[in-house]
Order: C-alpha cells, then structure tokens, then sequence
C-alpha cells in the first residue's frame, strides 16, 4: 500500500511538470539528467555515455524479494519482444539503491541473470546515489537492516560470503521505469503495470529507424556547377520506407539519382520516391546512386562542411552532416 501512495504521488508531481514536445511523447521537464556511477563491470561511467541509444532506467536492489525480480523480468520480456535494430539501439539500466551490499560484481551476477545485455550501476557511495535519485524524484528508505540472508527471498546468493555471516537491508522504494531518449531526455515514465505493446511503441517511437553512414563528397572544381555525395543508407526498420526527396542549402537543387548505361553513354536518372525494403542497405557509390547537387552556391572547396537532409514518407527527416575539413 506505502508503494502504491508514494507511485500515485511521485505520478502527481511529475505531470505536473512536463513540456510538451509531441502529443505523443513529451519531454519531462526538471527530472532526470546526466549523472555518474560506476558500472557492473567497476569501471567509471556516465549517462551522457550513451547519447544515441535509448536508454530504459530503473531502480531497485539485489535483495529485493518481489518487485524487482518482477520489474527485470517485465523488461526482459520487453526487451525480447522488440525487433533487431531496436535491440542494437537501447540500453535497459538497473542502479542499486543500496551500494554498501551491491557490489559491481554482485550486480553482474544478479543483472546477468535476467539479461546479459542489460547493465548494472551503481554510485560509489550512499551521497551520490541520493544525487542521482533526487534526479530522477525517487524515493526510497530503509525498512530493516542487519536481517540474515536466509531469510529474504533472494535471485542470487551473493558470492564468496558465508550465510550466517550475510546480513542484508531492506528497503521500501518508488516503482517507475524511465524511457530516455537519445539525447538524454526523460520522455516517459511507466511501471511494470504498462502494457508491454504501449511501452514497446514508445520505444519505437524515440528510435532511428534509418541509419546513414560513412558519406563523403567527391571535391570539384573551383568552377563547377555539379558536385555529387555518396555513402550508405539503412533502413533498420521492419516495415517498408520511402526516400521522398532530398534537400541541401549549398545547392538551389538537390535530388537523389542513379547512374545508368543506357545504349553505351552513362546517364543520370532522378529517382523520386526510392523504396527502401526492411533491414535494406543502398550503397551510394560513383556509377550507382548518389546524390546531387545542382547549381552549387559556393565552391566545394570552399566549405567547411556539407548538410543534407533525406526525407523519408515514415522515418521522416533524417538529417546527414559531411564533415569536409579533412
């Protein structure tokens, strides 16, 4: 019951403080931000470390004898049910509450046996855990202490520690599940109550589903009126996309081609509307796709960088920076 007040309270004061950045999913304003801690593998870590994945964060501890067992086994379930790209593209978190008897090691073993992709933290000690729960508006305090291990209803025993000699606190704390977007924002807040099909769209909803990699742009003369850029484009997701159109504000046209040979001369056709398969890669590469730009404002030479934009019919805009300095 002490849990359900302090969810139904903590669930009061942070609707009351968010900004709207979508109808679907808004940014909460004043909880969550970056912090640091060590990870389950003793090695310094921070949040911002994991800027370009979505981040799922929750709060427990090893002795926990009922809701995060619970919650792990929830978010695994959760974990599994998401397709591949959304796999490789989100980090489940768990941060102890209890850094005195979660060791980094205690924590991989206990994290482990849920899920070998999800990560343990932990502060290195009580005054930065507080910090990193005042963050994020948990509330959590002690209800025993000194209790035998024996007696608690424990996943995994602790290692290299004699039962009669194991002594464990217990500790009442707030429920939520954070979802975080790629750029550090808390975008929504659950509880292992939410339908996993809800919480899995909003996970999709906050993940790349196009990838864009490893593009460059072929230098011209000082004079040219053409240039073209090549690279690789992804579609990560499981349902069909489309290239609309593509935009670029060095050139007064931008379009997205492919080079062909028709009856022995190379020629440059305009692709519109490009369909990407599921999981599909488009290599760009000369006497292929490209893109290209028409009626270059300034000389390539001249830039320092290249912007381009690919609009896609679900993925929307993705945008694609070439750095030309090097």
């Amino acid at each position: 019951m002490l849990k359900k007040i302090i969810l139904a309270l903590l669930f009061n004061i942070l609707f009351a403080n968010f900004v709207i950045a979508n109808k679907e999913l808004p940014v909460f304003s004043g909880i969550g931000g970056n912090f640091h801690a060590l990870d389950m593998y003793g090695k310094s870590m921070q949040l911002n470390d994991y800027k370009g994945k979505v981040v799922v964060l929750s709060f427990g501890y090893t002795n926990c004898p009922d809701i995060c067992p619970f919650t792990l086994g929830y978010l695994n379930d959760l974990y599994q049910k998401l397709p591949k790209y959304a796999q490789e593209n989100i980090q489940i978190m768990f941060l102890t509450i209890d850094p005195k008897y979660d060791t980094p090691q205690h924590l991989k073993d206990f994290i482990s046996y849920f899920n070998k992709d999800f990560i343990g933290i932990t502060g290195q000690t009580k005054k930065q855990t507080d910090y990193i729960a005042n963050l994020f508006k948990i509330k959590y305090k002690k209800i025993g202490e000194n209790l035998p291990v024996e007696d608690i209803r424990i996943v995994v025993k602790k290692q290299n520690s004699k039962s009669e000699d194991d002594k464990i606190s217990l500790f009442d704390h707030s429920v939520t599940i954070y979802l975080i977007d790629t750029e550090g924002e808390v975008r929504n807040i659950s509880y292992t109550g939410t339908p996993k099909a809800e919480f899995i769209n909003n996970i999709l909803a906050l993940m790349p589903t196009i990838k864009v990699e490893d593009f460059r742009i072929r230098n011209s003369a000082k004079n040219a009126r053409f240039a073209a850029a090549y690279g690789k484009i992804t579609n990560l997701s499981n349902q069909q996309d489309v290239l609309l159109s593509v935009s670029s504000s060095i050139a007064k046209r931008t379009e997205f081609h492919q080079t062909k040979i028709v009856e022995g001369f190379a020629k440059m056709l305009h692709r519109s509307n490009q369909v990407f398969q599921p999981r599909q890669t488009l290599t760009l590469k000369p006497m292929s796709y490209h893109i290209m730009f028409i009626g270059l404002k300034k000389p390539i030479s001249s830039l320092d960088s290249v912007d381009i934009t690919l609009h896609f019919k679900h993925a929307g805009e993705v945008p694609i920076k070439i750095n030309l300095k090097n």
